[in-house]
């Protein structure tokens, strides 16, 4: 045993002087303790990634899969981040194997779908999800989701919370970027360097690297992707706090694909140990879903039968994301979507804010204090915001029509914000989207009732 330790105390020594003279180099000498203690974690992680290999094989298209399965002593953790992953990943083979059954070329597809540790310590882990698609001679497409988690409480760290303690973040990063594609004399379109919470990032060495998908394409030379040194924001990158999940969410997937109709439904399945509240809340947005569904067949059926030339087949898709799924509140927006010909399809966004507590599912109006005037409080932000848009770009002037939020207007919760959002021309042409308005609980504060207050804190 004691040739053993001796053994050990050069290969130790040795060790902490690659440490020092790296971190000397780094000029952050307070980050040593940090290496030392993520070097040594990782030799003796409990978290491990296993992966599961899928081949799938069309007319059209080919795919191979790389799934990455995590393996963690929290078992809540390991099976809400599992389930996040397998669904995005699976929602990507559908969407790529219903394209490839509705494009008029010629081309065969070759997709594979990969997977790399980026970063994991005690506390977090960055998984980068690859998805390369190859056709034709030499075309190609790189895109990749970058998947930061919370290994205490499962969650999704975004870009915004990541860098909570740097409220300037999006004009910073901007700046950076725009200054390094300047010096460097990049050939690159600037008009797609948009920095928000979705910002895709992962972590590296003395920063984190930002990009665009796709990063890189064989239709152009350039290469959307960028390193962020986190010296150039103001305040320390901190350790980020998230609050734990209140509800497990899997996927049932629904594909069809016959003669009248390509469809791809995803269903949310609420998992709760309150197996009344789960079944109240399951069976609602089931029944919601399934209707749409159903009706989309019969659409289908009717539309072929009256066009009977059409060559394109009707379509019609159900996806969702959580938005929200801490503080006792699970709010969950699906998305429709249906197109039978025509210049573009038609999409619908509806929420479901749930009350955790008891299964409720709220209304707007169920939020706020009896006489509040939540409207009025409401109707004056979006104006507001409206107003800054034209301000900050001209092209959006005269695009929004709004007057005023509805009575049954539509709305989810996410971090601290209270999100209104819009229909397709409900206040905008189609082309400007779903119009969307965080609301920050610093506005509604006051208004709000008390036991909503905790919900967007």
């Amino acid at each position: 045993m004691k040739h053993t330790k001796n053994y050990l105390k050069p290969i130790i020594f040795f060790t902490i002087v690659i440490l020092i003279i790296s971190v000397a180099k780094q000029k952050y000498i307070f980050r040593l303790e940090d290496m030392i203690q993520t070097n040594i974690y990782n030799a003796m992680s409990r978290v491990k990634v296993t992966e599961e290999k899928l081949k799938i094989k069309d007319d059209k298209v080919s795919i191979s899969v790389k799934m990455p399965e995590l393996h963690y002593e929290n078992k809540e953790v390991e099976r809400y981040i599992n389930t996040y992953l397998r669904k995005n990943i699976n929602k990507f083979v559908n969407e790529q194997r219903q394209i490839s059954r509705i494009k008029k070329d010629d081309f065969k597809y070759d997709v594979t779908i990969n997977y790399h540790v980026a970063y994991k310590d005690k506390n977090i882990l960055n998984i980068i999800i690859y998805r390369n698609k190859n056709w034709g001679k030499n075309d190609f497409e790189l895109e990749k989701d970058s998947y930061v988690f919370d290994l205490k409480t499962g969650q999704r760290i975004y870009l915004d919370n990541f860098l909570k303690n740097n409220t300037d973040y999006r004009q910073v990063i901007k700046d950076y970027i725009e200054s390094y594609i300047d010096s460097k004399n990049i050939d690159i379109d600037k008009k797609r360097i948009n920095i928000g919470k979705y910002t895709n990032y992962y972590i590296v060495d003395r920063g984190i690297k930002v990009y665009f998908n796709p990063y890189k394409e064989s239709l152009s030379k350039s290469n959307y992707e960028f390193k962020v040194p986190d010296d150039i924001f103001k305040n320390k990158i901190k350790l980020v706090e998230t609050d734990s999940i209140v509800a497990n969410v899997d996927t049932q997937t629904i594909t069809k694909n016959d003669k009248y109709i390509n469809s791809i439904i995803n269903i949310p399945i609420v998992m709760l140990s309150e197996k009344n509240i789960e079944k109240l809340i399951n069976d609602k947005i089931r029944s919601d879903i399934m209707g749409f569904y159903n009706k989309s067949q019969e659409e289908a059926k009717q539309f072929l039968g009256d066009f009977p030339e059409e060559e394109n087949k009707f379509i019609a898709n159900a996806d969702f994301e959580v938005k929200k799924n801490s503080d006792n509140m699970l709010s969950i927006i699906v998305n429709y979507y249906k197109y039978s010909g025509g210049a573009h399809g038609y999409y619908e966004n509806v929420s479901y804010n749930i009350d955790m507590r008891n299964g409720k599912f709220i209304s707007l109006e169920n939020l706020f204090k009896e006489n509040s005037k939540f409207k009025d409080v409401i109707n004056t932000e979006i104006r507001h915001q409206i107003e800054e848009k034209v301000k900050n770009d001209k092209e959006y002037e005269g695009i929004y029509q709004f007057s005023g939020i509805k009575d049954n207007q539509k709305f989810y919760i996410q971090d601290e914000n209270l999100v209104i959002y819009f229909d397709l021309y409900d206040i905008a042409p189609y082309a400007a989207g779903i119009p969307e308005f965080p609301i920050n609980i610093n506005i509604i504060n006051h208004i709000l009732k008390d036991e909503y207050i905790e919900v967007f804190k």
